[in-house]
């Protein structure tokens, strides 16, 4: 028995005004289906039953068959030429069938009022703003679009920057930011991308040139998404959060939500400054906890409030993070409310009730030469800094001597060097180079010879000690009172990270190597002064010395023969500046070679420093040779090493 049979059939509303649930749309197929099937003559019918099976989700096949009855049944028709249209899109050919349906609809009053969406597209496809505007007043003043989807809208384009490219798709989602444009004069700053109308080229080529935007020929609307900010870096990227993860799957690891849209960025970015902004001083909020219109709850406007679940969430963690709890509590209020109207509060309190990542170790304060920290550390991108200098042993022998002296006995024994794994003339070797409170004591006077070792990177301790190292840092930095920043965390770079600040280009724009471009002396030999640009894709750059010519860039050696770092090289060797080998049988002391053009210091040699994955180093080691010295060198090491220690870097959480 049809279950549906006994259901009269509904219009099908336009989803600028109205959006139903997927089964509602499956129940109005079986109705309409059913309808034209004791009215096959009803041409209304058959436009309302395909309007049904494209919400309903019905495959491309099934519509393609359905548009081919109704071509076949009413030949010519306006319905005829809607559903081909429907079918081919903005394409030529679709577009013609538009014409065709707005021309045989002109003498409807009805059929004529309920296209004015088709209108509109196809004014902005032609790049008609006249036009555009004029039907934008219409449906304005129509007031057939509800109150909470322009104010949704209005709050899309309070996320976009000024002068943003902001990347849409789908009627709903467009036409009131054009609507706000056009008639209310709102933030015409913006420039409106509609992937839908972006699928034929034409339009796509002209938009890109009237805007002044780059862009690969011929390109399609799913890969102009990643190429738009490649050709454009000097342009701000938007992408409204309606967007599918299909649509932005090439780019969602470059996209920080900002409010109701993402802006896309090739480094690291702060965002919860910019949301916090855009939400708390820009956006329309008073209409999401009362509601002056009586909207029905299929309103679409109504519908898009599941939307800001996801940067009101991301606003409370910044308050969470930041101890305000009252703000964290009122924010968590309003997020329940939208969950429940959208039927979706259980997941949404399992985000919430969520336990949170294991809190910082509580350390008693120690005075630390907070001015000598700050000045060591140089930004890398946004809110992303790294020292100059690998972790010493002055640093690291202080941070182990408090934990002895304060009775933190556990981390004391987790981050203290063991030296048993080594032979008994290594160990005797080695024990000089690690703390002990006798070593440390003893490096306190300066004419001990024990004084020297304290300038020697740190070593031979395992990556959980590294890592605690930061967890100890982090927790100290934020507690002096001279600091620089108001809240820090140190912690071990990814590997992108790592290799990014190793190259030091200080104009890096992806954290991808080989997606950027170096500019370099030409000619190192005759002319200073003559640069080029070189794209990284294209020439490899194996050394940090670059800037100084490519070349150098592809040679652990200056132009006089001499070793630029410190790595494994024959005692026999002998450059003609009269240095052996590179000058260190080991170990060297930090910063003892040219730092790169950002002003790190040791990225390649002295020792191999870890990443956040365990057991990976970078940049080869005083026991490795030049070829796997190199800044995209991955050298595995088994546990604490002798030829592995660690650099800091720091990302700034609140200036």
């Amino acid at each position: 028995m049809n279950i549906y049979a006994a259901n009269p059939p509904e219009k099908i509303p336009s989803k600028l005004i109205e959006v139903q649930a997927t089964g509602w749309y499956a129940e109005q197929v079986q109705s309409w289906k059913k309808h034209i099937a004791e009215h096959p003559d009803d041409k209304s019918g058959w436009l309302e039953y395909y309007k049904a099976a494209e919400y309903a989700g019905l495959s491309s096949q099934e519509l393609e068959n359905l548009a081919q009855q109704v071509s076949e049944k009413f030949p010519d028709s306006f319905e005829a030429n809607y559903v081909s249209f429907k079918q081919l899109g903005w394409q030529n050919a679709g577009i013609t069938a538009l014409k065709n349906a707005l021309q045989k609809a002109a003498k409807s009053k009805s059929l004529e009022a309920n296209l004015q969406v088709e209108k509109m597209m196809l004014a902005e496809l032609q790049l008609d703003n006249t036009s555009r505007s004029a039907i934008a007043q219409n449906i304005f003043d129509s007031k057939a679009i509800h109150t909470s989807l322009l104010n949704y809208s209005y709050n899309v384009l309070m996320s976009v920057g000024y002068n943003g490219i902001l990347v849409v798709n789908g009627e709903a989602a467009t036409i009131p930011i054009w609507m706000l444009q056009d008639v209310m004069g709102i933030r015409r700053d913006i420039k409106i991308l509609n992937l839908d109308l972006a699928e034929n080229t034409a339009y796509l080529s002209e938009w890109l040139k009237i805007n002044q935007l780059k862009s690969k020929e011929a390109e399609k609307s799913i890969t102009i998404i990643k190429n738009l900010p490649e050709f454009n870096p000097e342009k701000e990227f938007y992408y409204a959060l309606t967007l599918s993860r299909n649509q932005l799957h090439n780019i969602e690891d470059r996209l920080y939500v900002v409010g109701l849209a993402s802006i896309h960025k090739n480094s690291n970015f702060d965002n919860y400054s910019t949301l916090k902004e855009n939400i708390e001083s820009k956006f329309l909020i008073d209409y999401l906890t009362v509601d002056f219109n009586g909207e029905p709850k299929t309103a679409t406007g109504r519908i898009y409030e599941s939307n800001y679940i996801l940067p009101f969430l991301l606003l409370k963690e910044y308050y969470d993070k930041t101890g305000n709890n009252e703000a964290s509590e009122r924010w968590q209020e309003l997020i329940l409310s939208l969950a429940d109207r959208s039927q979706i509060k259980n997941r949404v309190s399992m985000l919430l009730n969520k336990k949170p990542g294991k809190p910082l170790q509580s350390f008693k304060k120690v005075e630390l030469d907070i001015k000598e920290l700050d000045k060591k550390l140089v930004k890398i991108k946004g809110n992303l800094y790294a020292s100059a200098f690998e972790v010493n042993n002055k640093e690291y022998w202080f941070y182990l001597n408090y934990l002895f002296k304060n009775g933190y006995k556990e981390l004391y024994e987790k981050s203290a060097t063991d030296l048993k794994k080594y032979d008994e003339l290594t160990a005797t070797l080695l024990s000089n180079f690690h703390y002990t409170p006798e070593n440390y004591e003893a490096a306190q006077i300066s004419k001990y010879p024990m004084a020297k070792n304290l300038e020697f990177p740190a070593m031979d301790m395992s990556h959980e000690a590294a890592k605690a190292y930061c967890e100890w840092l982090t927790v100290q930095y934020n507690q002096q009172n001279n600091r620089k920043y108001k809240k820090v965390q140190f912690r071990l770079p990814t590997q992108k990270e790592w290799t990014m600040a190793a190259l030091g280009s200080k104009g890096f724009t992806s954290w991808n190597l080989e997606e950027n471009s170096i500019t370099a002396l030409k000619d190192f030999e005759k002319n200073k002064k003559v640069v080029a640009t070189f794209n990284l894709a294209e020439n490899t750059v194996l050394y940090p010395w670059w800037q100084w010519g490519l070349e150098h860039g592809r040679s652990i050696k200056n132009q006089k023969g001499c070793y630029l770092a410190n790595v494994k090289v024959p005692e026999d060797i002998t450059c003609p500046a009269g240095i052996k080998g590179d000058g260190f049988t080991m170990m060297s002391q930090v910063g003892a070679y040219f730092p790169n053009g950002m002003g790190l210091f040791d990225v390649i040699g002295n020792v191999g420093e870890m990443i956040d994955i365990p057991n990976k180093a970078m940049g080869g080691s005083w026991n490795h040779t030049a070829e796997k010295c190199t800044i995209t060198s991955v050298n595995p090491y088994d546990g604490a090493d002798s030829s592995v220690g660690f650099r800091i870097f720091m990302e700034v959480i609140e200036e």
